[in-house]
């Protein structure tokens, strides 16, 4: 049954003015609190690429379509333009219900207040009204086949954004940042007292914390930080002259070192005695144990004094390989590779990443390359000025570094890489009272996601 032509303009001119309010409110909203909608947009799970041009294309769109749909000549234009809108957002929101794996929110004023489901409830509602105002216009084939089009161009629309944006940001990242709450949360706490504390490791459920302050004291927790013990070790000689011991635990084995003297100590932790494992070469700077046998080391080329990655391996005989092309010179080979070194058990890979450029490396444990992972800041060249002290020889940083990566940890396929650089959409204040920690996936080469931890 047709209604008149007097009720369908009546109700034509309810629904524009409804979608006039409706998109008035909502971009009013967006303007007053502006930087929060972007920062919300660049930390969505599906449109994080796009986060800079389409906040300000919603509030465009949304002021035009006001103005359109307030004009009498452009009135049923203007409406299957916001029938199309509406679709966007909805299909925005089924795609964040069940594809994304956390939930943020990007709306305003008191349309933040809903939940997602009352929110595609209400999309929808809007859609509907909208339909039906515009076939009940033009109810005939054209009519039908232009508001098919409108809503099936719209889904496409949002579903292409969503797929071009997780490769970007992937594999493309504009550093862009994409925090999952409630992904990580401090369970259990412990007041050392003490600053000297670093880890050493773990074994069988225990965690084993070194001192630099008390080199050769280990103290044991359990997982529920509970239970406490604590270790003396016993070296064997113990009359060499170290400067900075350093303990790593790894299994029924712990090793301790120094780097400035050329001498590695193992033993077992269920004596803590130890003696000599290697001595005389090589020097090092930093140590990774990657089984009993075997462990992976950073030192400095004689001659250029730039740094290399070997492998140290003593069971019948000791074998030392060295790997000079691993890390990548940018300015002086010394201050420019500086970096952190993991292993990743699960993989049996060995893991590099550079203090002061957006990239860590992977190798195999014969110390070739698997391949080279880049990080989502955009500092691909060390930001470093070096100085070389004509007396001495020595080389300096004339002045403070610009560091990328402060430190990280490989955990079976996952690296975990605590940033020192701000993203895109991230404010100073959250960065003042927190530490991030970004997720990369080791074998597929790509950015996952990051975690923010406060401080209190």
């Amino acid at each position: 049954m047709k209604l008149n032509i007097k009720l369908q303009n009546v109700f034509l001119e309810m629904v524009c003015f409804l979608y006039i309010i409706l998109f008035t409110y909502a971009a009013i909203s967006k303007l007053i609190d502006f930087e929060n909608f972007q920062t919300q947009l660049g930390q969505s799970p599906l449109l994080s690429a796009y986060a800079a041009s389409i906040s300000f294309l919603v509030i465009f769109a949304e002021l035009g379509l006001v103005v359109a749909l307030s004009l009498r000549v452009s009135r049923i234009k203007a409406l299957y333009l916001s029938v199309g809108l509406m679709t966007v957002f909805t299909t925005y929101i089924i795609l964040i219900l069940n594809f994304s794996s956390f939930i943020p929110c990007s709306c305003g004023g008191i349309l933040e207040k809903l939940g997602w489901n009352e929110h595609l409830i209400f999309n929808l509602f809007f859609i509907f009204i909208g339909s039906c105002s515009l076939l009940l216009h033009q109810y005939d084939k054209k009519g039908i086949i232009s508001l098919l089009l409108i809503v099936v161009s719209s889904v496409l629309f949002v579903v292409f954004l969503f797929l071009s944006s997780e490769d970007t940001m992937k594999k493309q990242n504009p550093f862009i940042r994409r925090f999952t709450p409630n992904v990580a949360s401090r369970t259990l706490t412990k007041n050392l007292n003490n600053y000297g504390f670093y880890f050493a490791g773990h074994s069988k459920g225990n965690i084993y914390l070194g001192n630099t302050i008390s080199p050769l004291t280990i103290i044991e927790f359990d997982s529920t930080l509970q239970h406490k013990k604590q270790y003396s070790i016993q070296l064997t000689p113990d009359t060499l002259p170290f400067r900075a011991v350093k303990t790593k635990i790894l299994g029924a084995h712990f090793f301790l070192y120094d780097g400035s003297i050329p001498i590695i100590y193992r033993g077992l932790v269920s004596d803590w005695k130890a003696t000599i494992w290697v001595t005389k070469k090589p020097y090092f700077t930093t140590l990774q144990p990657i089984d009993s046998t075997l462990c992976v080391f950073r030192g400095q080329q004689l001659g250029t004094y730039e740094n290399i990655l070997g492998t140290i391996a003593l069971d019948d005989s000791l074998k030392i390989r060295k790997q000079k092309h691993l890390l990548q010179k940018q300015i002086d080979g010394i201050f420019d590779t500086d970096g952190t070194l993991t292993y990743s058990e699960g993989l049996k890979k060995i893991v590099y990443t550079y203090f002061y450029r957006n990239q860590f490396i992977v190798a195999d444990t014969a110390l070739q390359l698997v391949h080279h992972v880049t990080t989502i800041d955009t500092t691909t060249r060390a930001k470093l000025k070096v100085v070389r002290v004509k007396k001495s020889g020595d080389s300096k940083l004339a002045a403070p570094p610009y560091t990328v990566n402060l430190r990280s940890a490989a955990f079976n396929e996952l690296l975990f890489n605590q940033s020192g650089l701000r993203g895109r959409y991230e404010s100073k204040k959250n960065w003042d009272h927190a530490s991030i920690i970004d997720v990369y996936d080791i074998t597929n080469k790509i950015y996952l996601s990051s975690i923010k931890r406060n401080y209190k």
